[in-house]
């Protein structure tokens, strides 16, 4: 039987139903300081490569970004500078079994974040909802290994 609604006012909520609509004041996007944060993202493709950049960098505001081309890049930005995290996109034929990402599997402290970068533009990412499950995957604690004194 179909619940009545002739009584219903606006402001009433069936407390069952409010789990599935957010607070308002959970609706704003809360700003993080990633200062200490150094992101190494790996991409060939020119157009991914800076649209990615340009994403992460408004999305996770203060970290120190390096965006390389090639694998022999990346090789010699692990072997020169600490990094804690590091971006590639699987969808790139080779990444996944490349030696990079086998270095940054072991990298100490470190993770890895694969995305597919074909799809991001700024646009898109400044939706909160969008910008949150991105973000989500930056959120760790700074790591306290570093492998370069």
């Amino acid at each position: 039987m179909a619940k009545e609604f002739d009584d219903f006012e606006n402001d009433e909520m069936d407390e069952s139903a409010k789990e599935f609509f957010p607070e308002e004041e959970n609706l704003a996007p809360v700003v993080r300081d990633y200062s200490e944060r150094r992101i190494l993202i790996w991409e060939d493709d020119d157009v991914r490569r800076n649209a990615c950049l340009e994403v992460l960098s408004d999305l996770l505001v203060g970290a120190t970004f390096k965006a390389v081309k090639t694998e022999a890049e990346a090789m010699e930005q692990i072997e020169n500078d600490d990094w804690d995290t590091f971006v590639v996109d699987f969808y790139t034929e080779g990444v996944s079994a490349s030696d990079f990402v086998k270095c940054a599997n072991n990298y100490p402290g470190s993770i890895l974040v694969a995305i597919n970068m074909a799809p991001l533009t700024l646009p898109d990412e400044r939706d909160p909802a969008k910008t949150e499950l991105l973000r989500r995957l930056f959120d760790i604690e700074k790591p306290v290994t570093q492998l370069h004194g």
